[in-house]
Parts: C-alpha cells; structure tokens; sequence
C-alpha cells in the first residue's frame, strides 16, 4: 500500500513551517500540488471544579508536496517521502527520496540526523473465510475453549534487533470482511535506528540499506510460502 522513508531532526534557529514553502521549483515541476502542514494542540481539565477546554492551538509545521503516487513532507522536524501504490523499486524509491532530502538539508539547514526509518505498509487479500495459519506463520493463538472463528485482530510487536542496532514495529490486522470469499491482511513493518548524525552523513544510505534488509527479514518472516506464492 504504501512505503516511506524518513529521516527525524534537530530543528534549526529560526526554521518554521514557511520556511518549506515556494519548494517546487527546487524539488521538481513533477510536484504539482502543494499544501501546509499544521500541528493543532488540544487541552483540557478540571480547574476547581469547573470544566475548562481553552481553544486549539494550530501551529505551521511544513508544508507537503505531490506527484502522482509520491508525497514529500518537509517539515520543522524531519523529512518524510512516501510512494503510495503502484510501488516500483527500492533504487527508484531510495535514489528520491535521497535526492529530495538533500533538497531539505539545505532548506532546513538540521542541526544532526536524530531517527531514520524504513516503513512498509502491507495489504495482502487472499481467498477466505481461512485459517489464518494458511497465509501468517504467526497469527493471534486462541486457546480451545474459545471459538476458533477470527473476523477481525490487531497485534503489535516491539523487537529489537542488536546485530544492526535496530528496532521494528511490527503490526499485524484482519481488516474487516466486506466480501464473505476475501480476506485482507494487513502487515505493517516500521524498521528503524535511532542515530546522532551529520545530515550530510556518508553513512546514511548504507543505514537505510540495513534497515531494508530488516524489513525483508521480517516480512518474509511473517508470511507462509502460500502467500509469498501468490504474489510471485
């Protein structure tokens, strides 16, 4: 459905929301559409014995721009370019996402590189109603007593992987059934390092290949060779 790269900063003096805008001719006429990002901050309590809600506060944070299946977010704290489908490569995916990312270096001016990531977000439907066992190599294990019937789960899972000082969020889910013969698995792998770098660090990209390979590991890891067949 979806893959996102994303690199997470210390903000710079002076650096706000506007200070991304007016990118297109620098990041490449392809990104038609443009629009701003804002945070909206909500509070609310008791103050003796009152109910209190001051009014949102609504701060500029960046600003997004589109291409097609491509979205880039630049951003007071980081940098953010997704590929929606249809996915192509990880070399066209990465080499943009590297190349838009200088492009925000030198708008943003970081002071260090503070989290990279590599997320993919995984829609898998297969024939069903099924045991979930036919297409996940760990779905959710329901003692005996319990009907065995699943319509819907959600699950996830924190690991921590010391060989490549990473971590992964891994999330699995049954979307709901709209066709009674379907059944849409959703797999959602979020693979990432927290770092103390130079934005212009040579070693980032070889990070990120190392956070790919991560994801790979995992994903294959997560189905049955019945699902990796169905999509061969």
């Amino acid at each position: 459905m979806e893959a996102l790269i994303d690199f997470r900063v210390l903000r710079a003096e002076g650096i706000s929301g506007e200070s991304f805008a007016g990118l297109r001719s620098s990041i490449g006429e392809q990104y038609t559409q443009a629009s701003p990002m804002h945070s909206i901050e909500a509070r609310f309590g008791i103050d003796r014995g009152r109910w209190i809600s001051p009014e949102p506060v609504q701060s500029a944070v960046g600003w997004m721009y589109r291409a097609n299946a491509a979205v880039a977010q630049f951003r007071v704290d980081g940098f953010t370019f997704s590929k929606v489908e249809p996915y192509t490569r990880w070399e066209e995916v990465f080499g943009e996402a590297l190349r838009l990312w200088r492009c925000y270096v030198r708008a943003a001016r970081p002071v260090q590189v503070s989290r990279v990531a590599v997320r993919y977000i995984n829609r898998m439907r297969a024939p069903g109603p099924a045991d979930l066992r036919v297409y996940l190599e760990a779905p959710p294990v329901l003692t005996h007593q319990i009907p065995q019937t699943i319509r819907e789960f959600l699950s996830r899972v924190f690991v921590e992987d010391n060989t490549r000082n990473a971590n992964a969020i891994i999330v699995q889910a049954l979307e709901p059934q709209v066709d009674p013969t379907t059944i849409s698995l959703l797999l959602d792998i979020d693979a990432f390092r927290e770092v103390a770098l130079p934005p212009e660090d040579v070693s980032l990209p070889d990070i990120f290949e190392q956070l790919r390979r991560l994801k790979n590991d995992v994903f294959f890891a997560s189905i049955t060779e019945r699902t990796a067949e169905m999509y061969e």
